[in-house]
């Protein structure tokens, strides 16, 4: 009996026996491996730029591949960036049990001890859990980020001291004990560095609806190894699902440019934000939402972006793009209402959006209108802007107040205070943005303002960008209205809300100054390259440079500032490629109604001048 017991036990752990063999191979240590991904990635990235511009050049010789092989090949270039992503799931690159114990200390205790916890006792709560588990003395040679300020002090200070001591009747008995058992988990599973440093990160910080859905799962289960690898797939199918909404929606060219951008760039990869809990939740809704309006599910499409920006708040930036097409759209719908030239709204054509609208005039030329206007303000919309809209109310009604029942009544306040007034006015060094661009300056850089006599060695560095950017904001203001002009103009004969949202993003940019890992979100412009097929090769060229760029820098702050400068080069770059160059011309025909004048061309009623 005990020779079979042998033989089955032997049996199950042969393949576990051959997996660790296999992953001990040099080709797959950290150094070797992560070589070879970058090496990946920026093949991916070129290889699939100068495949779209060879199908384009082959097309015009008029000897185009097969589309079932572009077809093939797109997919493998799909499934190896998907891969690259995730290092191909190599435990010697990143997290040999795949979930992200540092996130999952934020994001995990931080959602299921909402009540106790808020978004400025995590910290001192867990020092004192610990304190309560016998742990002083370890506890008083430790620093914390004390949120309430966003500096690092240590735990003897006063101020820190009480708050560390207020914790404990904050909690019932029952989850003192549960929240201690937690906090010992991560204690225990990260001791050391790792441990210390997790008590000075940037704390929880999440809006009330993603608290909602954090509490709901991480309820089920206490802090451990199965539970966390559990709530950690979760964003794998987050990811699978954006990939396949996007070849869903736009086809499988556009699908395998957004996939191999995502999959290669450097902001957003795996390191910062891949095996956490619930962090890809936005981006999927966000996708979501430009796929669901691109297969005219307007009501769902804007039920989904609003749900995104009630997890992370900058998509609401998204709403700009549908913005511009439906004030333009009821700017001239009024007009033509006032000058009895009123037609009835047609249907958004799919495709480019070189077909404009073609309606039969209700009344004579110069008849003027008569009676209110059909529909009341509501008939200055389209039905489908209508649909977009009645979309976004019934997601904020129903998300807004559920969130409020979970998270307290306070918990919009608090969020306000903290995370929009405290944590978002507070520098990082892998911030992109505008406003990183104008603040970052040579004497200012890390490198040179770094003190480690300091509790917190930043802070010399993060008041110097804040005082820069209070002296440049008036310029950081005149770039913001310069850019949303520009996409004004780019998107003034659009029709489609999709390329709208796409050209959304450069504005978020300017807008907001995004931790790296938020950069992820351009994958929309992929989209692009359905209206301009010029723009697909530029989408994928920017994602390779970023991964080359992420080679070349040593300093936090230099690494990222360059990464801002490519991405806002690569946003102003987008908009060029849409947008037809400027003239007066162009705009009084288009103020006009009138089709806009072809560069190069004579208009019918103007003579040649005479020679002399």
């Amino acid at each position: 009996m005990s020779d079979l017991v042998s033989f089955v036990a032997a049996q199950l752990t042969a393949p576990l026996l051959a997996a660790e063999f296999f992953w001990q191979n040099p080709l797959f240590s950290n150094d070797s491996w992560s070589r070879l991904m970058n090496g990946l990635r920026i093949g991916l990235t070129l290889g699939g730029a100068l495949m779209l511009i060879y199908e384009v050049r082959a097309r015009r010789l008029k000897d185009p591949v097969p589309e079932r092989t572009r077809k093939r090949i797109a997919i493998v270039m799909s499934a190896m960036a998907f891969g690259a992503y995730f290092d191909f799931f190599n435990p010697n690159v990143r997290y040999p049990e795949y979930y992200h114990r540092h996130e999952f200390f934020h994001y995990y205790l931080g959602s299921k001890y909402t009540e106790e916890l808020g978004y400025k006792r995590i910290y001192e709560c867990a020092a004192a859990a610990e304190i309560d588990l016998g742990r002083g003395a370890e506890v008083n040679r430790r620093e914390l980020r004390d949120l309430r300020v966003n500096l690092i002090k240590p735990n003897t200070d006063p101020t820190v001291a009480a708050h560390i001591a207020e914790c404990k009747p904050r909690f019932t008995p029952e989850k003192w004990e549960a929240f201690k058992k937690d906090v010992d988990w991560f204690a225990q599973s990260s001791r050391g560095g790792y441990w210390d440093n997790m008590q000075k990160d940037h704390g929880y910080n999440p809006p009330p609806v993603w608290t909602m859905a954090g509490k709901f799962f991480s309820s089920f289960g206490n802090a451990g190894d199965r539970f966390f690898k559990i709530l950690a797939s979760m964003d794998i199918l987050f990811h699978l699902a954006s990939v396949i909404l996007c070849f869903w929606a736009f086809g499988w060219r556009a699908g395998a440019i957004a996939t191999v951008f995502w999959g290669c760039n450097a902001p957003a990869n795996f390191y910062w934000t891949g095996g956490a809990f619930m962090r890809q939740d936005w981006i999927f809704l966000l996708v979501a939402s430009i796929c669901l309006v691109r297969k005219r599910y307007f009501f769902l499409g804007g039920a989904a972006l609003t749900w995104s920006a009630l997890l992370r708040v900058f998509p609401l930036i998204f709403f700009a793009g549908w913005g511009i097409i439906i004030a333009l759209y009821v700017i001239r719908r009024f007009r033509d209402w006032r000058a009895g030239r009123l037609d009835e709204p047609t249907v958004l054509v799919q495709g480019d959006d070189k077909r404009a609208y073609r309606a039969k005039p209700k009344r004579k030329t110069g008849e003027k209108a008569r009676g209110p206007l059909p529909g009341g303000i509501l008939g200055l919309l389209h039905p489908d802007h209508r649909r977009l809209l009645a979309g976004c109310i019934v997601a904020c009604g129903t998300l807004i107040p559920a969130s409020i029942v979970v998270t307290g009544p306070n918990s919009y306040m608090d969020f306000v205070k903290h995370t929009l007034t405290v944590h978002n006015n507070t520098p990082l060094t892998n911030h992109m943005g505008l406003q990183t661009i104008l603040v970052h300056d040579w004497d200012g850089r890390m490198r040179f303002t770094r003190d480690d006599n300091l509790d917190d060695p930043f802070q010399g560095w993060k008041q110097g960008r804040l005082d820069r950017h209070k002296k440049l904001r008036w310029l950081h203001l005149v770039l913001i209205a310069g850019l949303f002009g520009w996409t004004v103009w780019a998107l003034r004969r659009t029709k489609l809300l999709w390329i709208g949202q796409a050209l959304a993003a450069p504005i978020v940019m300017a807008m907001t100054n995004l931790t790296c890992y938020y950069y992820s979100m351009y994958m929309l412009c992929a989209a692009l390259a359905l209206a301009r097929w010029q723009l697909g090769p530029v989408v994928l060229l920017a994602s390779g440079a970023s991964q080359i760029l992420l080679l070349n820098y040593y300093w936090v702050d230099d690494k990222f500032t360059a990464q801002a400068w490519l991405f806002w080069i690569f946003g102003l770059v987008l908009l060029y490629g849409y947008s037809r160059p400027f003239s007066m011309a162009r705009l009084k025909a288009w103020w006009d109604g009138k089709p806009e004048p072809k560069p190069g061309r004579q208009s019918p009623r103007t003579k040649p001048a005479p020679a002399e």
